[in-house]
């Protein structure tokens, strides 16, 4: 009997069965959660990039072209995948596995046989480079970045994770400013069109050295400030929550690291506390779904017996043009940063009231009492974070529990390559703001730590705001081109956002 005759005969049971092991081998989750029916973004936070990291692993399992597996809105969970892929096995004549790209020697370009190429050597490098930056940037496969295929709904390269890409192609291509967002691009052929006509005489790719994160200062030979102190920190498996966690660490905590979507950061965040000789724990879950914080907490309760500190900087949110923003992006930043907050809070009040009190903090942005271009959904949701913030500290109060909260402005990191155009609104931010210079995640970890600390003993239900001066001097940053009711030109007035 032939492998493939015997693959068409797999039961609907046994194909998932081997689905469910090729997720858990991908994410390291427990197989108890990855049944048929859980929603795999939503519920179980595996993003676009892990769920092509699945589908590669699925059809090598089952000797399957993986363009032919389901993507986007067909393979939200484990049982859609293994719907499509016994439909697949049962096929007469199975479709012929795609050739393997063949690795780039000596200068010569990957190809893969659906494409067709008439361009000059200098267009197909533009591709090769784009597909390279796209495959880095999402750990997607080379086979599955062809350039005719949708971005968004064949491959579920969100416009957060486009405008990431868009950040390093800008820096590598050395390009002044990317393919603007309002061209809605869809496909990498249209997007190296889009350079092409955007880059002209451009220089040879420039390359500039990322600057390092700031260390966190070495312990003093006195007491460390927060010894014996247990503090949870949510989202800290990289970017300004990684960095909070560690100088919490620096300064005596025993840190919970908590991550969702990025566990692999989180993980390794644990361990360079340890490695530097903290104290630290990895526990996994999301903030935005009960069950996970059920047991998240109980293992505090279990393992420490308390909670001195909260730090609550998990958060979700488009960054987009405003008349993208759809329902369910809506729902998972409120739930996130507005639910998964106040439910963080209420689990921490018992932990914290059995240690005599404690200390949170809630992350939130400046601009959520301004305007700011593609900023609009976590803008709305962070000012209710704000206000959710005062409730909180009276409710919270009398079991001796502070809350306050640091709203940020524009941080240099990760978050602001996601911007379109980034390297051209840091500019225009920069220029701005009193000084001439952004925040970095160690500003925001000085003031969160202050508030965490016995000097602000009094300070309850602030917001203290973290961005340099830029909302102070800026009444909003528009788009470049849009007018003001008066009919005065808006560059005239401000520092513009693009």
């Amino acid at each position: 009997m032939s492998p493939s005759f015997q693959q068409g005969t797999r039961s609907l049971a046994q194909v998932l069965e081997q689905i469910r092991r090729c997720a858990a081998s991908v994410t390291r989750y427990p197989l108890d959660i990855l049944t048929a029916e859980a929603h795999l973004e939503d519920e179980l936070g595996i993003d676009s990039v892990k769920l092509a990291e699945i589908a590669a692993v699925v059809a090598r399992e089952f000797n399957l072209p993986v363009d032919r597996l389901p993507r986007g809105s067909k393979a939200r969970t484990l049982g859609a995948i293994s719907e499509r892929v016994v439909e697949l096995l049962a096929e007469a004549a199975p479709a012929p596995v795609a050739a393997p790209v063949v690795a780039p020697l000596s200068g010569e370009r990957a190809t893969h046989p659906r494409e067709v190429s008439s361009s000059p050597a200098a267009s197909s490098d533009l591709e090769a480079q784009v597909r390279s930056v796209f495959a880095r940037v999402t750990r997607y496969p080379l086979e599955l970045l062809t350039l005719e295929a949708d971005l968004e709904d064949e491959l579920g390269i969100d416009s957060v994770k486009q405008a990431e890409v868009m950040a390093v192609l800008v820096k590598e291509l050395g390009l002044e400013v990317g393919p603007k967002p309002s061209q809605r691009l869809r496909t990498l052929s249209a997007l190296c069109e889009a350079i092409r006509m955007s880059r002209g005489g451009v220089s040879a790719p420039r390359r500039e050295v990322e600057q390092p994160v700031r260390a966190a200062p070495p312990p003093s030979v006195a007491r460390l400030p927060f010894e014996g102190k247990v503090a949870l920190v949510t989202g800290s498996g990289k970017g300004i929550g990684k960095v909070i966690a560690m100088r919490l660490a620096s300064a005596g905590a025993t840190v919970v690291v908590n991550s969702f979507h990025s566990r692999d950061e989180g993980e390794r965040t644990a361990q360079e506390i340890v490695a530097a000789g903290g104290k630290a724990l990895h526990l996994w879950g999301s903030v935005a779904q009960e069950e996970h914080l059920e047991r998240l907490f109980a293992s505090i309760g279990e393992q420490f017996g308390g909670l001195d500190f909260l730090v609550c900087n998990a958060s979700n949110g488009l960054i987009g043009p405003f008349d993208r923003i759809s329902p369910r992006d809506w729902d998972k930043a409120f739930r996130t940063c507005v639910t998964g907050t106040y439910e963080c809070a209420m689990r921490a009040r018992p932990l914290m009231a059995r240690r005599g009190g404690g200390a949170i903090v809630t992350m939130s942005t400046s601009m959520s009492q301004r305007y700011m271009h593609d900023l609009g959904c976590q803008g709305v949701v962070k000012a209710g974070v704000e206000s959710l913030t005062r409730y909180l500290s009276a409710e919270l109060a009398p079991e001796g529990i502070r809350t306050n909260c640091v709203s940020a402005g524009p941080v240099h990191g990760e978050l602001l390559g996601m911007f379109p155009n980034a390297p051209g609104r840091v500019t225009r931010w920069e220029s701005a703001t009193p000084g001439g210079q952004l925040c970095t995640a160690d500003d925001v970890a000085d003031v969160t730590e202050l508030l965490l600390g016995p000097k602000t003993q009094r300070v309850n239900g602030a917001i203290w705001v973290v961005d340099g001066g830029l909302s102070s001097t800026v009444d909003g940053l528009l788009p470049v081109g849009q007018r003001p009711s008066n009919g005065h030109d808006v560059r005239a007035l401000l520092a513009l956002d693009s």
